[in-house]
């Protein structure tokens, strides 16, 4: 059994399968930036998790738990630093490339998209799922504010 993605009815596998053929029906409006958005920070989750595509296999495919999520977030901690507050001075970025909404952006898209009817509801549950796993690897509540850089990713995929 797949662990459900949040409070969403959709698991992870399904939830991945479903907003990826969304993509192609999708308008153009804030719902398809929650799909984008969705499927850049599935993708950020496949690096950090350290995805072996090569095989077919996402990186991302549960959440961490236990041993396995201490060792991602002390990881990705180390490598972030103690700044919790984004640096514009850094190569850091505050926005997935493949995504048209900043990260702070996508928080207010996410509660926009939960108060919509069903699969739109669905990817807003499974966004607030994302966002709070991400919070916790970098240190609480609000924390993920800037994707790590690529060097950065390889050493905690590296783990």
């Amino acid at each position: 059994m797949w662990e459900k993605f949040g409070d969403s009815a959709w698991n992870i596998p399904e939830a991945r399968s479903t907003v990826a053929q969304l993509r192609h029906h999708a308008g153009d409006g804030p719902e398809y930036d929650g799909i984008e958005l969705f499927l850049a920070l599935c993708d950020y989750l496949d690096q950090l998790h350290g995805s072996d595509r090569q095989r077919g296999r996402h990186g991302f495919d549960y959440f961490y738990t236990g041993d396995e999520l201490t060792a991602l977030t002390t990881a990705v901690r180390e490598v972030r630093g103690p700044r919790v507050e984004p640096d514009p001075d850094s190569d850091r970025l505050v926005q997935p490339v493949n995504a048209a909404v900043t990260l702070a952006e996508g928080r207010d898209l996410v509660t926009w998209l939960e108060a919509r009817p069903g699969w739109e509801r669905e990817i807003g549950l499974c966004l607030r799922a994302m966002y709070a796993y991400l919070d916790q690897l970098y240190g609480g509540p609000g924390t993920f504010n800037q994707l790590l850089q690529p060097g950065e990713v390889e050493q905690v995929a590296a783990r």
